[in-house]
C-alpha cells in the first residue's frame, strides 16, 4: 500500500469514526460499526490507532482541532490594538465553543472522561489547553512592550477565557437557551474590559 493510500486509508477510519461517535457516544461507538461503514479488518484499524480508545481519542483531537483553528495565533496581531484584538478573540472564541459540533464533543469528552481519560486529555490539550498557550504568548509579547503588567501570565490567560465564556458554555452544553446575540456581544465586551481593567500597566 502506498503511503498515499495509507493516508487516506487512515482519514476513511477517521470520518466513519466521527459519524459512529456523533450517532451512538462513546460508550455505543464501536469499532465494529466503524468497519461496517469503511470496511477492512480490525487489524487494520489497530495498526493506525492500537485501540478504541486510541481511534476516539484521535477522533475527538482532530475534531477539536478543526474547532479551534479560528483560534490560531494569527488572529492574536501583535501589533494590533490590545483591546480590539481581545475583542475580536472573545467573538471568535464564542462562536467557537457555542457551535452545535463543539458542543456534541464537550458533551461526549465530559461524560466519558472519568472512565477513559484519553478523551478528556485530548480534547482538553486540544482545545482550551492549546488556547490558553496561544494567548499567554500574546500575553507575554504585551508585557515586554509594556503594555500590560501581569505577574501569573498562565493563570491571566485562563482568566480571560473564564470571563468571556461566563455561564454561556455550560448554558450550551446542558441544552439551556442562550442570550440573544446582542446581549452575548455585550457581555463579552464587558469580559473584556474588565480584563484589561485588571491587568493594564
Amino acid at each position: 500500500m502506498s503511503k498515499t493510500q495509507v493516508e487516506e486509508k487512515r482519514e476513511a477510519i477517521l470520518e466513519a469514526g466521527k459519524e459512529v461517535l456523533f450517532e451512538y457516544g462513546y460508550l455505543g461507538a464501536s469499532v465494529d460499526e466503524v468497519l461496517r461503514r469503511v470496511g477492512g479488518s480490525k487489524r487494520t484499524i489497530y495498526k493506525y490507532f492500537e485501540s478504541k480508545e486510541g481511534l476516539f481519542g484521535a477522533i475527538v483531537t482532530e475534531l477539536v482541532n478543526q474547532a479551534m483553528q479560528p483560534l490560531e495565533m494569527s488572529l492574536l496581531d501583535k501589533e494590533g490594538e490590545l483591546y480590539a484584538t481581545l475583542e475580536a478573540l472573545g467573538q471568535t472564541y464564542l462562536d467557537v465553543i457555542l457551535r452545535e459540533e463543539s458542543v456534541a464533543i464537550f458533551r461526549i469528552a465530559a461524560s466519558e472522561g472519568i472512565g477513559h481519560p484519553t478523551l478528556g486529555k485530548a480534547l482538553f490539550e486540544s482545545g482550551p489547553g492549546a488556547a490558553v498557550k496561544r494567548l499567554a504568548a500574546y500575553l507575554h509579547h504585551q508585557n515586554k512592550i509594556g503594555v500590560l503588567a501581569i505577574k501569573d501570565i498562565d493563570l491571566a490567560a485562563r482568566h480571560y477565557y473564564g470571563m468571556v465564556r461566563s455561564d454561556l458554555h455550560m448554558r450550551a452544553l446542558l441544552g439551556l437557551p442562550l442570550p440573544a446575540p446582542a446581549e452575548i456581544n455585550r457581555g463579552m465586551r464587558q469580559a473584556v474590559a474588565s480584563f484589561v481593567g485588571i491587568y493594564e500597566a
